[in-house]
């Protein structure tokens, strides 16, 4: 029963996800701050998408990316506050390390605070 339902959502995420965006662009065409409500639209997505992977994916995420100490999984928090906080205890094997410094190298307008994963520890993104 648990698969036919994860089937389901994956059928119905985009479906819905298509409607929600013409929905937001639809009521928000004639606003003076247009851009600025889709990249909000997409950010609040993005940083939901985030915390549901940090929850759901834990058992791999702490597999393939941790040396040990903080854990991945608290569904309030995002991977890159995760990575952020194993960072400065040093926890992250290669491959964590690797996204660290990815996401460091893409969001550019985090370096002044650290990084994109610092960053995120304080809710600065």
């Amino acid at each position: 029963m648990g698969f036919l339902l994860l089937i389901i959502t994956w059928i119905l995420t985009p479906v819905l996800e298509l409607i929600s965006l013409l929905t937001v662009l639809w009521v928000k065409r004639k606003d003076y701050s247009f851009l600025k409500t889709v990249s909000e639209y997409f950010k609040s997505g993005a940083i939901d998408r985030d915390r549901f992977g940090n929850h759901n994916y834990k058992t791999a995420l702490n597999f393939w990316l941790s040396k040990g100490g903080y854990e991945f999984g608290n569904y309030i928090e995002t991977i890159s506050s995760v990575l952020g906080k194993k960072g400065e205890e040093k926890s992250l094997n290669i491959f964590g390390w690797f996204w660290y410094y990815l996401l460091y190298a893409i969001d550019y307008s985090n370096w002044k605070y650290g990084g994109h994963c610092f960053a995120s520890i304080n809710n600065k993104i």
